[in-house]
């Protein structure tokens, strides 16, 4: 996603040069963009304020990033929210993306977002390593929510879990289906043996599983697939 944003970022960059905000691009929608630099890009922050230390200022900071896109992102939710609350943000003890960007308030909050998972599914439901699996979930939005996500997470009887999801921001009350695909290749991490692989599905305000202010699990679905020899 942050490659989408590389000629804006650089031209709102050069505005921010001439003291003009954030909010003064409004054709860029700066949730989705904070939640992915931050979900990409939070790990090696943290490394750099622990091997480094914390240095002079926004610049010198996202600096020690390696590409340009990242160094920009940074350097604008930095300068928009203050170096110190950015630094205190990333060094938080249980960081996550959602609650970061919720802080630096370019993510939008609602407390009293609901809804539910009314179907989750995987096609097919037998298979054989190697195989190609669709996990399908359908949801409804009954108050539309501030930011949350809806993701599925497999926890394979041997291995790592795995999973995925998708950034909701302000979704509005409706009915709504989404699907996630996954390969079963096995890897070091996840041999694919024969077994069930149950499969949970959350939607949640925040980010699922998260411990802080305005998150929490909406609804859940479990269902499950089969890998034989």
């Amino acid at each position: 996603m942050l490659k989408q944003f590389v000629v804006c970022l650089l031209l709102i960059s050069l505005a921010s040069s001439r003291q003009i905000k954030i909010s003064a691009a409004p054709q860029l929608d700066w949730c989705p963009l904070c939640v992915s630099f931050i979900d990409q890009s939070l790990n090696q922050l943290i490394n750099i304020l622990l091997n480094i230390g914390v240095v002079g200022g926004c610049a010198d900071l996202c600096g020690y990033l390696p590409n340009q896109v990242e160094q920009v992102t940074c350097n604008l939710l930095c300068d928009y929210v203050g170096f110190e609350a950015f630094v205190k943000l990333i060094q938080d003890a249980d960081p996550d993306p959602i609650w970061i960007c919720e802080e630096i308030d370019v993510c939008p909050i609602n407390d009293h977002s609901s809804g539910r998972v009314t179907a989750c599914s995987v096609v097919p439901q037998k298979g054989q390593q190697g195989d190609s699996f669709t996990v399908d979930i359908a949801f409804t939005i009954v108050n539309a929510t501030g930011t949350g996500e809806i993701i599925y997470e497999v926890e394979p009887p041997a291995g790592f879990p795995f999973g995925d999801g998708e950034l909701l921001v302000r979704t509005q009350p409706g009915s709504y289906r989404i699907s996630f695909s996954f390969q079963a290749n096995p890897t070091d991490d996840d041999p694919f043996l024969p077994g069930i692989y149950p499969v949970g599905v959350a939607l949640c305000e925040g980010n699922c599983g998260s411990t802080h202010s305005h998150a929490r699990t909406l609804s859940e679905c479990n269902t499950q697939f089969v890998l034989t020899q």
